[in-house]
């Protein structure tokens, strides 16, 4: 069975997901670090209810727990909250990654090691859905997504999380983002395998 879910709009494609999934008693942890900073963040908060609607019992998570840290920390010091992000990780059948804003997702989670965590979880084949920006970021890399988000952070490094070896395009042909995802196909579609995906299609792989 597939074990990673891929999605531009998850309210639209929850029911079919949870045709092969069956969400009822399942553990999920669900991250919408992406959406922290994001004015249209609505996706979310469907999310919540329409998993726990299906039975599944959520554990929020927000990655981004150096906001909350006035001590400077290195990168070779374990985050403060890494032991809170892996043991959440650990205890779930299930993670959620929504949408928002692509390169702060990604950013927080390699700065929480939340990202080695989800990978390690995933090889375990723990489920992962990801939702447009949680879809980008399961790729292996990400820089065709700057043509759809701000690269709010001034990464230089996209790399993803290599957890599928696919680019899914998001929201394909959809507005807002109806330019810049054609644009991504003329620009990228040489060099990455894309899958666009419209806000009704999801990716099972």
């Amino acid at each position: 069975m597939a074990n990673i879910f891929l999605c531009s709009y998850f309210a639209e494609v929850a029911s079919k997901i949870n045709e092969v999934i069956d969400f009822q008693g399942k553990h999920v942890t669900f991250i919408d670090t992406a959406a922290k900073f994001e004015e249209v963040n609505f996706y979310v908060d469907e999310a919540v209810e329409i998993l726990e609607n299906f039975g599944a019992k959520l554990r929020r998570l927000d990655v981004s727990c150096f906001q909350s840290s006035a001590v400077p920390v290195s990168s070779q010091d374990k985050p403060f909250c890494y032991d809170k992000i892996l043991a959440t990780i650990n205890e779930c059948d299930i993670i959620y990654i929504s949408g928002g804003n692509t390169f702060y997702l990604l950013n927080e989670l390699r700065k929480s090691r939340a990202a080695q965590a989800i990978k390690n979880a995933v090889k375990a084949d723990k489920i992962y859905i990801g939702e447009s920006a949680g879809a980008i970021v399961a790729a292996p890399d990400t820089r065709y997504a700057t043509l759809m988000d701000e690269n709010s952070q001034n990464m230089s490094d996209f790399t993803g999380l290599n957890l599928v070896d696919v680019y899914v395009v998001p929201h394909f042909g959809c507005e807002p983002f109806a330019e810049a995802t054609h644009e991504i196909m003329e620009k990228f579609g040489n060099l990455y395998d894309l899958r666009p995906i419209n806000n009704a299609e999801f990716i099972a792989l």
